[in-house]
């Protein structure tokens, strides 16, 4: 009786396909790494860290993986972040915002004489308050405050005639009356007789997202 024996061939070893969870995963690393870089380097004064340039970035790394990660199959979720992204920097582009330069933090300022009146005012997250109701003015001046994200409030001198311009990316403006809400949000405002004045006022105010509020 003769018996044949069977040799039985060993499957090949199947190599396991890269789950999305781990694609995420790496891809949440990838801007956290982004995010924190970009962040360091404005802290160390290196940059100037705006939300005109961290929305590229991110746009920038959200399609590098897209481009990596395509053989693995469609990922919905990088490309549907990625069109809000491109809406971003759209937005960015037409609207730009302040920086976050400022710190973080509630920010008081009260000014009573002209000669400590400075050029400029800003808070990167926090709340701005500059209060000039008590101002007493020799000359026109120009001033600029800017928050990143949180509010502005500023309290005019009684009777000086001004010229208010406010910029919102998201949130809500009223400049002594004009008032206005939503995304990418301007109103101006200007007193009566500005142009004939000697003495004026003028103030542009910006902020990423939240409040600017100009009362007398």
């Amino acid at each position: 009786m003769q018996t044949s024996n069977t040799l039985e061939r060993p499957l090949p070893a199947s190599v396991p396909a890269r789950s999305r969870n781990s694609f995420g995963a790496i891809l949440g690393g990838a801007i956290l790494v982004l995010l924190g870089g970009l962040w360091t380097l404005d802290v160390a004064g290196a940059i100037e860290l705006k939300w005109a340039v961290v929305w590229p970035a991110l746009l920038t790394v959200i399609g590098a993986a897209l481009i990596i990660g395509a053989w693995n199959g469609p990922h919905s979720g990088p490309v549907v972040a990625g069109l809000f992204l491109s809406i971003a920097v759209v937005a960015m582009a037409a609207f730009p915002l302040p920086s976050f330069d400022g710190g973080v933090g509630n920010r008081q300022f009260r000014v009573t004489q002209q000669a400590s009146l400075a050029a400029s005012y800003e808070v990167g997250v926090g709340d701005l308050t500059l209060d000039l109701s008590d101002l007493q003015m020799v000359e026109s001046a120009t001033v600029q405050v800017s928050a990143g994200a949180g509010s502005i409030t500023v309290v005019l001198p009684p009777s000086v005639p001004v010229d208010l311009d406010g910029t919102v990316g998201a949130g809500e403006i009223n400049l002594l009356g004009e008032r206005g809400d939503g995304l990418s949000v301007t109103r101006h405002y200007e007193s009566e007789g500005f142009d004939s004045a000697s003495i004026t006022l003028s103030l542009d105010l910006s902020v990423g997202a939240g409040q600017i509020e100009v009362t007398r």
